[in-house]
This record gives structure tokens, sequence and C-alpha cells, in this order.
């Protein structure tokens, strides 16, 4: 996007190394967010359509219970998604895809996403205070029966709405990331079909169903079960749960993620073959490797799980499942780094054009004239294109190609590098009177080459 390639310079090698570093923690943030968010809005909103009042209450107390608070959609979700959309846009500084724009458009939805789930969480916290002023006798009226029944379709309403951008968001956020990790494909996608109808695209938003799944159903047995009191020998989890309704949600939750799960290693491998090869190295083997392993054992402890229908193992299966995350984190990050080799090189060559550009800005600004300083320093020994007690500048300052500072470290402190002549005496000049001298020298010697 025109905006974004506007605000954005293009990063130097130590940039870079650091954006890598800033892309895995915000992944690292973002990612298990926006599994629990994708599988606890869907769940939330299929069971709220059911005529029954356990599944009712299980479509409130998920989307209560994962989607956290309020702040957390700024803290987790919008903050660590700006950062990767910034880190994406630097990498890819003038680069001849589409990729940026697409993940612009992904964090648009995301936000409307994000701002309509929280409207249909909102609205299960209203009906609640409805509900207990109903049972006091103080909220029984006509008026107030229409304002729940028009709150209930609203908040319906923001749900699906809210849920349907979420998968949007999140099918073009994983696009544009496989994209970005393809070059040989950039001239070719111009366009956002070709992106859509992709199979890399397929088959990584399929891995990463998979890893919501898995996640969410962890999640469920961890916040229903074991939160705020693991760790402490009290008994943790949701408080007032009978025991259908705790058998119903213990199979739920150990079921979804055994699933998921199982399928993660087979997607995995599905997901490797599009790989393109220029990506792939042995960290990124390393990385494939542990997630498959880190998978299956998790199967194993989840189908123990299920076999003894217990949730002793609930708080280190979901930490477990955000291993598996960082796993594949870790991998996406690798795959990007060899994917963009050719594309960091072109990068920094345009940071160091930038840098001497917003050097030679600052000679100006300065106020100090390099024409000046050479006409009452310079000229006695030096021409441009006549030798004098120095060589002319027209054989000399083409040697240092345009570099500013290293033919101002010279001026500044000089020293003989060419024995046809005397060696330059020190003129005694300060560093940015050295600068404003060199900026004149190559831009005269520039000036008449052109000529």
């Amino acid at each position: 996007m025109n905006f974004i390639d506007q605000i954005v310079i293009p990063p130097s090698a130590n940039h870079i190394l650091l954006l890598r570093y800033i892309f895995i923690v915000s992944m690292l943030i973002f990612l298990p967010y926006l599994g629990m968010m994708m599988g606890a809005s869907f769940i939330s909103v299929y069971f709220n359509r059911k005529e029954n009042k356990m599944l009712s209450r299980f479509a409130k107390d998920i989307i209560e219970r994962l989607a956290i608070t309020k702040n957390a959609e700024l803290g987790l979700g919008i903050i660590p998604l700006f950062s990767i959309l910034f880190i994406y846009a630097q990498l890819l500084y003038q680069a001849n895809t589409i990729t940026v724009s697409i993940l612009s458009l992904s964090v648009i939805l995301f936000i409307a996403a994000f701002i309509s789930i929280y409207k249909y969480r909102s609205g299960f916290e209203i009906e609640s205070v409805i509900t207990s002023l109903k049972k006091s006798g103080t909220g029984e009226n006509d008026e107030v029966t229409e304002f729940e029944e028009k709150l209930v379709r609203n908040s319906g309403a923001s749900g699906k709405i809210g849920t349907t951008l979420l998968y949007i968001a999140a099918y073009l956020f994983v696009g544009s990331m496989a994209l970005a990790s393809s070059p040989e494909r950039w001239p070719d996608v111009n366009n956002i079909l070709q992106v859509l109808f992709s199979t890399a695209t397929i088959f990584n938003f399929i891995f990463l169903l998979a890893l919501a799944g898995t996640l969410t159903g962890a999640a469920v047995l961890f916040y229903f079960f074991k939160w705020p009191s693991f760790g402490t020998g009290k008994q943790g989890g949701l408080k007032g749960m009978d025991e259908e309704y705790s058998g119903f949600v213990k199979n739920f939750g150990i079921k979804l993620a055994f699933i998921s799960s199982v399928a993660l290693p087979v997607l995995m491998f599905f997901s490797f073959l599009f790989l393109p090869e220029g990506a792939l190295s042995n960290d990124v083997f390393l990385f494939i490797i542990l997630l498959i392993a880190a998978a299956l054992i998790l199967s194993n402890v989840l189908y123990m799980m299920y076999k003894n229908s217990e949730t002793s193992y609930a708080v280190p299966v979901f930490f477990f499942v955000l291993v598996i995350f960082a796993f594949n984190i870790f991998k996406e990050e690798s795959v990007l780094g060899n994917a963009l080799q050719k594309q960091s090189y072109t990068v920094i060559q345009k940071s160091d054009e930038f840098e001497k550009e917003v050097k030679s800005k600052l000679v100006v600004s300065s106020g100090i004239s390099g024409k000046e300083i050479y006409n009452t320093k310079c000229i006695a020994c030096h021409r441009f294109d006549v030798k004098l007690v120095g060589p002319p500048y027209q054989e000399t300052v083409p040697k240092y190609k345009g570099d500013v500072q290293k033919l101002a470290d010279f001026v500044y402190s000089p020293t003989q590098n060419n024995p046809g002549y005397p060696p330059m005496p020190n003129q005694g000049l300060k560093k940015k009177e050295a600068v404003a001298v060199a900026k004149f020298l190559i831009d005269s010697v520039a000036a008449m080459q052109k000529k």
C-alpha cells in the first residue's frame, strides 16, 4: 500500500536481524490469541443457536473464558498484529509483491472482527444482569422483555459477523505469509484471487484450524477446570458446574484437542510439500520434526485423558500446546528468513543509499558551506581538472563512489596514499566542515561527469 511505503524506511543489516526477533515475539503473542479467538467464537456462535440450556451456557462460558478481557484484545491482538504488518512492510520494502496490501486488509478485518466479537461477548454480560433482575422480580415487564429479545438478536448477529470476519482475516493473513515466503511467485501474483485460491494458502489455513482446535480444546480444559488456582493446591476452574455440565465440557475439550492434534502431523507434512525450495534449511527441518514429535506426544496424552475421563493433565497439556505453537512460529520465521535472502540484500543496499541521502541533507541543513571551505582551504593546491600541488579531483573523488563520510574522514585526517604527490597537510577542519566540503566535491564532480 502506498501509505505504508511512505512511512517505512529500508532496514539495515542489524535492523533486519532485530526485526526477525521482534517478529518471533509478536507471533508468539498473537498466534495463540488468534487460535483461541477462532475456536471460542465459532463454538460459541454455533452452540448459542441451540435450544438447549446446557449448550447455551457453554456458548456463554467459552466466549467469556477464552476471549479473556477487552484489554487483551489490544495487548494480545491489535498491537502485535500491527507490529507484524510493519515488519513485513520493512522486509518487503519496494518489493514487487502485493503481500503487504493483503496483510493490511487482513489487519483491518481483524480489528473489525475483534470489535464485533467483544460486542457479542458483552451481550452475555448484559443478559446476565437482566436475568438477575427478573429473578428478583424487578425486571418483569414488557419493555425489559422486548429489550432482552432485541439484545439477543443483535448480539447473535454481532457474533456471526465477527466470527466470519475473523476467519476471512485469518485466511488472508495465512495467504500473505505464504506469498511472502515464495518470491518466485511475486511477479505472477498481482490480484487477491490468486492468493485466495492458492494451494499453499488452503493447506496452511487448514493447518491453522488444526492448531486453533488443539489450543481451544486444551484451553477449555485449562480455564474451565484449573484456572486461576493451578499451582496453589486449591481447586480451580469454573464454579457452579454440576456433574452433567462438567462431564460435557470435559469430553468436548479432550475430543476437540485430540482430533485436532492427530491431524497436525498430517497437515504439517502437506504444508511442507508446498514450501518453496529456497525457503528450506536445516533449521526448518528441525522445527518440523520437533512439531510433529510434539503433536504425537500430545495426542497420546489426550487419548489417555479421554480413556480415563480425567483433567489432571490439563495444565501441562495447555502449555505443551503453546510449545507446539512456538515450534511452528520458529519454523515460519526460518522459512521467511531463508526465502527473503536476496530481498534482504537489496533492502540493505537501499538502506545504505537512504543513509547517505539523509547524511547529505544533514550537511545542507547544517549551514556550513562546502564551496566556501574549498575556496579558502583547498583551491591553492587542488583543481577539479588541472594538476597542481595535489591531484585533480576528477581523478581522486570518483574513487570514493559517492561515499561522503569516507571522503570526509580523509579530509579531516589526511594520509599519504598517492606516492606521486606530496602528503596533504591537515587543514584543521572540524568534522562537520570536512563533511560539508566532501559533499561539495562529490556533487561537483558528479555534475561535471554528467555534462
